[in-house]
């Protein structure tokens, strides 16, 4: 019994954090950090530009490339599904009113991107 109550208060934590979490991810987002883990390279070089709506759909643009789709948050990760496109995880390290972090892998090679809402 101890264990589905610590279960049950478990989840009722991450699913707050995610409720809030999808009150402040909407909102115009750009790049000031963009950090390989491996070379410690910044790659920001202000080229990334992310805009959630409330209505679960976002727009982004990552250098050249222009991308729309759908997104959700479950469990502390950010699920965005490019038009046309597999869906994508990434684990969201911090989410305030003014600050988005996240952890993703491009090439098997871990990334931090930071952004602030504009």
């Amino acid at each position: 019994m101890k264990k589905l109550v610590l279960l049950l208060s478990v989840l009722f934590v991450m699913s707050c954090n995610d409720a809030k979490y999808a009150e402040d991810i909407v909102g115009e987002w750009e790049c000031v950090s963009w950090i390989d883990v491996a070379s410690s390279n910044d790659k920001c070089a202000s080229n990334a530009y992310f805009s959630f709506n409330k209505d679960k759909t976002y727009t982004s643009k990552v250098s050249a490339q222009e991308t729309k789709g759908t997104y959700k948050i479950a469990d502390g990760i950010l699920y965005s599904k490019p038009d046309g496109k597999l869906e994508i995880a990434v684990e969201i390290n911090k989410l305030t009113t003014d600050t988005l972090s996240f952890t993703m892998s491009r090439s098997g090679n871990a990334e931090i991107l930071t952004l602030v809402k504009k």
